[in-house]
């Protein structure tokens, strides 16, 4: 567990904002707090939260944690392209990472589930990593294509929606010939390296890192494989859009699932800005520009979206609490298990 926390406190030295990037962060966020929330009708928000019926609620959260379990699924495929991971290991440091995710700054979460597989593995943290952005650009692949073919289907499409549609499923389509074509020029990027004006032993880290890279994107080029992570992120999706749906339900509106999903690319796209932790502002501001356009008032579309991340944090931090705990008492010279 130490050795986790001092990984987290090194990452966060090494990759968190620096100084003069907080004000930014905490001013887009304030800015866009504001926007979201002028003209919010409090009271009648409270009143839409204090009519929540538990049993939806619950069964919404239910779906949320299932979601979160087929995520871990989806990882380990990836991971046992190269070596064979108890699924609770991955389940575990899954969890602490989207924990770490919500609590602190600059996606510190990754390297923090990516520590945790590799002092329970033979894996290298560089290979660990890559998997996890590998599976974080599939992941947002599958939403947007997911996104723009249920958008179809509405009977009313804002202009602005068609056309954030039409870019998002371009850079999708992008992103996923960037990472396809990748490890076909590992011969060119050996030649690469090996031409730069740095040391042997630089060249040599280089060299392990970039075949490391190469290594878990190749890992994709497995029909398989690929068929199961796409297939679990499909799952994962729709189990975000049904806890939304019901999140909705337990609210007293009426959420389309197609309007669901449209809401979790916006969450996506948001979640992907640099902001503080849980994204304050960036999620409300997402749900009121989302919900807005298909007869949801801004005082519901806040109402919901407030429920909706005490409920994500309910969930997660559930989760995460449980892996730590299972890290720590498995200890760190267990390899494999936890």
């Amino acid at each position: 567990m130490a050795s986790v926390i001092s990984e987290r406190q090194t990452s966060q030295r090494k990759s968190g904002y620096p100084y003069w990037k907080w004000p930014i962060v905490i001013g887009l966020s304030v800015f866009l707090l504001y926007l979201a929330l002028r003209g919010v009708e409090w009271r009648r928000v409270g009143n839409i939260v204090a009519h929540c019926r538990v049993s939806y609620l619950i069964l919404a959260c239910s779906c949320g944690a299932l979601s979160y379990i087929v995520r871990a699924m989806r990882w380990r495929i990836l991971l046992s392209a190269k070596e064979k991971l108890a699924y609770t290991t991955v389940l575990w440091a899954s969890s602490v990472g989207y924990l770490a995710n919500n609590y602190l700054p600059a996606r510190a979460g990754e390297l923090v589930r990516t520590a945790m597989i590799s002092s329970r593995s033979r894996l290298s943290k560089t290979y660990v990593f890559t998997t996890a952005m590998t599976e974080r650009v599939i992941e947002f692949v599958i939403l947007v294509l997911m996104a723009f073919f249920l958008s179809l289907t509405l009977p009313q499409r804002p202009v602005w929606l068609v056309r954030l549609m039409l870019l998002t499923t371009v850079s999708a389509l992008a992103a996923t010939a960037f990472f396809l074509l990748l490890p076909r020029v590992d011969r060119a990027r050996t030649g690469l390296v090996t031409r730069l004006p740095v040391s042997g032993r630089t060249k040599d880290r280089l060299h392990g890192i970039a075949e490391s890279v190469t290594l878990a994107l190749i890992a994709l080029r497995d029909p398989l494989r690929l068929f199961q992570v796409c297939g679990a992120t499909t799952i994962v999706w729709t189990l975000d859009a049904a806890a939304a749906v019901i999140l909705a339900r337990a609210l007293g509106m009426h959420l389309l699932f197609s309007v669901a999903v449209l809401l979790s690319t916006g969450l996506a796209i948001g979640n992907a800005l640099p902001s503080t932790p849980g994204a304050v502002g960036i999620f409300q501001f997402a749900a009121v520009t989302v919900l807005t356009p298909f007869n949801y008032t801004q005082t519901e579309a806040i109402a919901y979206i407030l429920v909706a991340q005490a409920a994500g944090y309910v969930v997660i931090t559930t989760l995460g609490l449980i892996g730590l705990w299972r890290y720590r008492l498995t200890g760190t010279t267990e390899t494999g298990r936890l």
